[in-house]
């Protein structure tokens, strides 16, 4: 097959995050089978606006700001110069609406709907472009059956009006890096991700603050995002010691996953927590919010905890329970591991594969 797929941003940009995690490592896999993927994305500064990357034939278009409205053009030229068998569209914040421009088999993948929760991250009046874009998918799809992240996705798809088949296809992990000479601290506790809003990173540096009325405690912020100098100045507001690394490369994150007693993820909403998967993998317990997304990838009271979003003093009691209950700790750890075994990018790329194949023999 030949495969088009859009998307927001390649891995390369420096906006990528998991939605491109989660492209890269299903598709090279399908790349590795023999198929054919081209991308068509936004163009960052300094990027060329055609190269081949690990077999991906990458085009790049506009800015992250306009990208959406160069679509169209650039989908119809692609199509004039060579055989596409399917299209996907990244919906991430606004959708492409490709179907109204071409004839070809389209299929819809998403990580997350923002529903709501875009008005905690942007001004009000792109907030409800985006939250307005989203609620009318279901007009613009109608042939096109869905691909999911998760079953929380698929839920809120069902919930705007989606009625056509939705495929979950879960992450995977990837493989560790060999780590030599890691000791765990036990006092520390990290968040480590995207530094947003809707992260809402504020409840773990609240937490941190309750808990260090009581313990020693080691805290860091892991991640870049345009919400981390609000969070910094939070933090010497509330005279606390918590570290900001910015970003890190993966081998300082699997460091960290390595080294930390918890890892926290206190987000409204995921498409589905990446990063609480990876930690596990690294045998390090998580205390998450009970959110869309991340519910599905914490077996509460197992390997992790879950606790209802918003409560402060949950979190902090949670992280306590774990940095004091050494037995408990080795259990969860041991649990991690073996939760986050059960992902793997070959079995998503299988599913991929498949939800393709019948699409486009569906077409001929």
């Amino acid at each position: 097959m030949t495969i088009l797929v859009i998307n927001w941003q390649d891995w390369k940009n420096p906006f990528a995050g998991g939605a491109e995690v989660y492209l890269y490592e299903i598709f090279s896999r399908l790349i590795k089978r023999g198929h054919r993927v081209k991308l068509l994305v936004s163009r960052a500064p300094e990027q060329r606006r055609y190269e081949v990357l690990d077999g991906f034939e990458i085009y790049r278009i506009g800015r992250r700001s306009n990208f959406n409205f160069f679509v169209p053009g650039a989908l119809r030229a692609l199509l004039r110069h060579d055989k596409i068998d399917i299209i996907l569209d990244d919906l991430n914040k606004i959708p492409f609406y490709s179907p109204l421009f071409v004839r070809k088999k389209v299929i819809p993948m998403l990580m997350h709907l923002f529903r709501k929760t875009i008005y905690r991250e942007t001004n009000f009046i792109f907030a409800s472009y985006v939250f307005l874009t989203e609620s009318i998918i279901r007009w613009f799809y109608t042939n096109s059956d869905f691909i999911s992240i998760s079953e929380s996705t698929a839920e809120d798809l069902r919930a705007i009006g989606i009625r056509n088949r939705i495929y979950v296809v879960h992450c995977g992990i990837p493989p560790k890096p060999q780590i030599p000479n890691i000791k765990r601290q036990k006092n520390l506790i990290a968040y480590v991700g995207r530094v947003k809003k809707y992260k809402s990173i504020d409840h773990f540096v609240r937490a941190i603050a309750e808990i260090k009325k009581k313990r020693d405690i080691d805290a860091v912020v892991v991640g870049d995002g345009d919400a981390k100098e609000e969070l910094i100045a939070l933090v010497k507001k509330m005279k606390l010691d918590i570290r900001f690394t910015g970003f890190v490369s993966e081998l300082e994150k699997y460091s960290i996953y390595s080294k930390a007693r918890v890892i926290v993820q206190p987000s409204v909403k995921e498409g589905w927590g990446l990063t609480a998967i990876e930690a596990q993998s690294c045998g390090t317990p998580v205390v998450c919010a009970d959110s869309p997304g991340l519910r599905e990838v914490v077996v509460h009271g197992k390997a992790g905890f879950l606790y209802p979003y918003g409560d402060i003093s949950g979190l902090a009691s949670r992280i306590i329970e774990l940095m004091d209950d050494d037995v408990k700790w080795h259990k969860f750890s041991r649990a991690a591991q073996e939760w986050a075994g059960t992902f793997s990018w070959d079995s998503a790329a299988d599913k991929l594969e498949g939800v393709l194949k019948q699409a486009v023999g569906s077409c001929s």
